[in-house]
């Protein structure tokens, strides 16, 4: 499958925003089996039914200014409804250097919200939160 890329505005809470980008593409397009996902399935006991998919991403962010002049390679899963739209999709970095967790939700066909945790689980971590636009490569 193509790959997706998205322009992103990175923005902390003490003010610092920074411009990335962030390519990722769908490496296994055969749903994860839903036994992998079993333990949140019985989280969610309390609604009668509920049914939704897993698909592998894989990628790289790209925010020179926090990450350095190379991308930083991720990989995650987007979980899909299987009635309708992407719920939600997780990306980590696969980089023990530059360590990076990022969640984002489609706000519309060209445009994604959502945050990232630079650093996660140190002293140093920093907060962002995201606003992308998808790129449209021309045919």
């Amino acid at each position: 499958m193509d790959e997706i890329v998205y322009n992103l505005l990175l923005t902390s809470p003490q003010g610092l925003t920074l411009l990335g980008t962030l390519r990722y593409r769908y490496t296994d397009l055969e749903a994860l089996q839903t036994g992998d996902v079993s333990a949140i399935m019985e989280q969610a006991q309390q609604v009668s039914t509920v049914e939704f998919s897993l698909f592998k991403l894989q990628g790289t962010l790209s925010v020179p200014l926090l990450t350095g002049y190379s991308p930083v390679p991720v990989e995650g899963f987007s979980l899909v409804s299987l009635l309708g739209p992407t719920l939600t999709n997780l990306l980590s970095s696969t980089d023990a250097a530059r360590r990076l967790d990022m969640q984002f939700n489609f706000i519309d066909n060209n445009h994604i919200g959502g945050g990232m945790l630079w650093r996660p689980g140190t002293l140093r971590q920093t907060p962002f939160s995201i606003l992308g636009t998808r790129l449209s490569l021309g045919m």
